[in-house]
């Protein structure tokens, strides 16, 4: 048993068969154009955001989760990051991103209603990764019963998304 009051096989396997499963069945689906029914991008009220969270309860009450976005791509240089994020380097991410087709971002929190909504606002208080690639729909969400539990969910799913969705068109960036 790990310091998370799981181990981390079982871990794991756990966001092996919900988030894989989720997030290549979403990314499999026609959106019908750039914003189908579940967009980020426009009116993310709370109430809006709170439905497209509702759909990954799993009827507990627990308040730390993972969360996978899917964020629009765009042409961004390095300067405009630099100068917009107020960065000191160029950063590797933009340059992976900016050859990929599709852009996942997995990140945890503990309020995941009002983090989504600073991704969707795409301003100051989002990632940096979601300022400069707006979030644009959720894909996955997962419930933890602690925060550091969730903390460690978030690198496992980061690290099984980049291991199962072999697709070299689609990046998967994930804070820190």
């Amino acid at each position: 048993m790990s310091r998370y009051g799981q181990t981390e096989r079982e871990l794991r396997e756990r966001v092996e068969d919900t988030a894989v499963d989720r997030v290549t069945e979403a990314l499999n689906r026609d959106t019908g154009g750039d914003c189908p029914g579940s967009c980020l991008c426009h009116n993310p009220t709370p109430k809006r955001i709170a439905e497209l969270v509702v759909k990954f309860n799993d009827g507990t009450l627990k308040t730390d989760g993972v969360y996978v976005l899917e964020c629009k791509p765009r042409h961004v240089t390095q300067r405009t990051v630099r100068e917009e994020l107020e960065l000191q380097h160029d950063s590797r991410w933009v340059e992976r991103a900016q050859n990929a087709e599709r852009l996942l971002y997995v990140g945890m929190s503990v309020d995941i209603p009002n983090r989504l909504k600073q991704h969707a606002q795409a301003k100051g208080s989002g990632a940096n990764f979601t300022q400069m690639f707006p979030a644009s729909r959720v894909l996955s969400v997962q419930w933890f019963n602690s925060k550091s539990l969730a903390y460690r969910a978030e690198e496992i799913t980061a690290e099984v998304l980049r291991e199962n969705i072999t697709d070299s068109g689609v990046y998967v960036a994930q804070p820190g």
